[in-house]
């Protein structure tokens, strides 16, 4: 599969923008780079859609996102799952940032 992805980062989010911006920071830094960033955001609002764009151009972000109606981080994860390219599943949530070989080591 020449050109396949190794890696997608299933990240998780609800609300807490502050946090995804410095996760963020920490998946642009890794140590491979073929890898997607599927976040899997449970409602959140203006701020993270912020937060997204202005790391878009730094990283392959894809961004599954539905109405927040109580907790369904399970339900956004599965969207997240079934529309990953990667080789590799790696779970993360919102608020851990990644050293810079995370991926690498998976």
């Amino acid at each position: 599969m020449e050109g396949a992805l190794k890696a997608s980062v299933i990240l998780a989010t609800y609300e807490w923008p502050e946090a995804l911006d410095m996760v963020f920071a920490g998946l642009a830094t890794q140590s491979e780079k073929n890898f997607e960033v599927c976040l899997a955001d449970d409602g959140s609002g203006v701020a993270t859609r912020r937060v997204v764009e202005k790391w878009r151009g730094a990283l392959p972000i894809r961004h599954f996102r539905q109405d927040h109606k109580g907790f369904r981080k399970s339900r956004i994860l599965n969207a997240a799952i079934r529309a990953s390219r990667g080789a590799t599943l790696i779970f993360l949530d919102g608020d851990c940032v990644p050293h810079r070989e995370f991926v690498e080591q998976h």
